[in-house]
């Protein structure tokens, strides 16, 4: 457990340290999941290089104002995610667009600025207490290069057992076991019956006795 955490570690101190070593040919983007009981999250960092990013600013600019408003970043945003493949047990999930921010035209033509998205989906409960994620980047594949990782879940009830990358780290598929809810769901419920039958017996017993 202990090996896979720093592993895990190294891998995001390798995604969050690349935006300033990566080549200036290249578009990185580098993609950070995260895993729920009932949601799936991914955080996607476009960051690209000085020689592409005025190709890359034609795609959001589109208006060619040299100002990027916020409807074309959200419009890019939706671009990038209909370019994604977002699978749970063989099922696609429908993700929803939460936030976008865009660095300013000069930052991303020096190679520094990171395009960034937020996307959610929400997934159902299953019985299966082991569940399967397939993601895959097929946005801008000319020129990119890609970094996709599993966050260490903060629901204890959620621990990544395994994830298979492709050589190029456009796609990965994270197996997890999630723990069952239902237990907590019928804590109350329980008790209720619980302490409802001590009542009965208690005021059937004070009833008998008076009797």
């Amino acid at each position: 457990m202990k090996a896979a955490v720093c592993a895990t570690t190294a891998c995001l101190l390798a995604i969050s340290a690349s935006p300033s070593a990566h080549r200036l040919d290249e578009y990185l983007q580098a993609t950070r999941v995260s895993l729920a009981h009932t949601r799936v999250t991914l955080e996607i960092d476009l960051t690209p290089g000085a020689s592409v990013a005025d190709g890359i600013i034609a795609l959001i600019d589109r208006d060619g104002d040299s100002s990027i408003s916020p409807v074309e970043a959200e419009s890019y945003g939706r671009d990038v995610l209909t370019d994604v493949i977002f699978e749970l047990d063989g099922q696609p999930i429908a993700l929803t667009l939460s936030r976008v921010e865009v660095p300013s035209l000069d930052e991303m033509r020096h190679g520094i600025g990171a395009i960034q998205l937020r996307a959610s989906g929400d997934v159902g409960p299953r019985m299966s207490l082991r569940r399967d994620l397939h993601f895959q980047n097929n946005h801008q594949p000319g020129s990119s290069v890609y970094l996709v990782n599993a966050l260490i879940p903060s629901d204890r009830g959620i621990s990544v057992v395994g994830q298979t990358r492709d050589a190029k780290q456009r796609g990965v598929r994270i197996e997890y076991s999630v723990s069952p809810q239902w237990p907590k769901y019928l804590y109350w419920p329980m008790l209720g019956l619980v302490v409802g039958g001590w009542w009965f017996m208690r005021t059937r017993g004070s009833t008998t006795t008076n009797d």
